[in-house]
């Protein structure tokens, strides 16, 4: 059940501007399933109809607040037999786009197949239903990803959350993301009380720190402070459901995300009474960023139900199998920002 949001006054304006400007934007496109997504498509938005979402396999249609978009999913087979879901893990990718506003090489190389695939072996690896959620602006899903770290992003992904969770009656969620995913993960937990598990994977989760600690004058996405919707702010507000627990997949020497910044986020979750912990990993990729792998195995263990003690004496200094990682998620294996 979603919280009443509560929309600030300050930038809204800015920010409503900004998405309006998408009006000009082409219509999303509905992709088959070995077709490509579009490089010009994420960097320029998209938008959609309740009628054209209506028709898109995998979607649903969101209305929050002022927003209008459609959001698509690919799910693991769990989700074809038709019965109510109790459980399942929603995973979330990283920034599509890098700190030019391009695309990241490796987003034109995936597809809804190359997806959906990844959805099923890790139903496979955990034995839970799994999908694979489009950020707004990405993989199909309408709306503007250069604006994402904003309050619209997680008003839309919170209302893909609950029609998703409408249709297939399910109860309770895990929620898994890295990078700019991990960061909709602990905005996430301030706004619902049906995730039992979550887990940031080299998350952007401390925004303004991170600008702190990089230097520089706004987010990587161009938006400014005061605009940023960041997760660590709203902690105080997090009422999370009986048994839930946080989780941190992190690399010491993370190039992209500061691995303070992650820290900072789990110790003001401790501070607001929450039960979260960070596991310091050994992440892949050119600067080391990349842990979603051990971060979903960490997902898995704690939808077992299983302790704490055991998940971080498990995956503490844990190495991610580079090879494997692109060979099993090749859409993400470059989303460092």
């Amino acid at each position: 059940m979603s919280k009443h949001f509560r929309i600030a006054a300050v930038g809204t304006l800015a920010l409503a501007a900004t998405l309006l400007g998408g009006c000009a934007a082409p219509v999303v496109k509905t992709y088959g399933m070995d077709e490509h997504f579009s490089n010009s498509e994420i960097m320029s938005g998209s938008t959609a109809t309740a009628d054209q979402c209506g028709r898109t396999p995998n979607a649903v249609w969101v209305e929050a607040g002022q927003y209008h978009e459609c959001v698509v999913y690919f799910p693991s087979p769990a989700f074809a037999a038709g019965a109510p879901i109790d459980q399942t893990i929603v995973f979330m990718e990283g920034d599509r786009l890098d700190g030019k506003q391009m695309a990241e090489p490796q987003y034109e190389k995936s597809s809804p197949r190359a997806l959906t695939r990844m959805a099923e072996r890790e139903q496979q690896h955990s034995g839970f239903p799994y999908l694979v959620l489009g950020r707004p602006g990405t993989d199909g899903s309408s709306g503007n990803q250069r604006v994402r770290r904003t309050q619209y992003e997680t008003l839309v992904v919170n209302g893909a959350l609950d029609q998703i969770k409408r249709k297939y009656q399910i109860k309770q969620f895990g929620v898994v993301g890295q990078s700019g995913g991990g960061g909709l993960v602990g905005a996430l937990i301030s706004e619902r009380q049906d995730i039992l598990c979550g887990v940031a994977s080299s998350g952007v989760t401390a925004v303004k720190y991170r600008i702190q600690e990089k230097g520089w004058t706004a987010d990587i996405t161009g938006i400014g402070t005061a605009e940023v919707w960041d997760p660590v702010d709203q902690l105080p507000r997090a009422r999370p459901m009986p048994g839930f627990r946080l989780f941190a997949t992190s690399d010491r020497l993370d190039g992209d995300v500061p691995f303070d910044s992650q820290q900072y986020f789990i110790q003001k979750a401790q501070a607001a009474g929450l039960p979260a912990v960070q596991i310091t990993v050994h992440g892949g990729g050119s600067v080391h960023h990349q842990t979603y792998p051990i971060g979903n195995k960490v997902m898995a263990d704690c939808m077992k139900g299983v302790p704490t003690d055991t998940i971080v004496a498990r995956y503490s200094g844990h190495y991610v199998d580079q090879k494997e990682e692109a060979k099993a998620f090749p859409a993400q294996a470059r989303a460092e920002q």
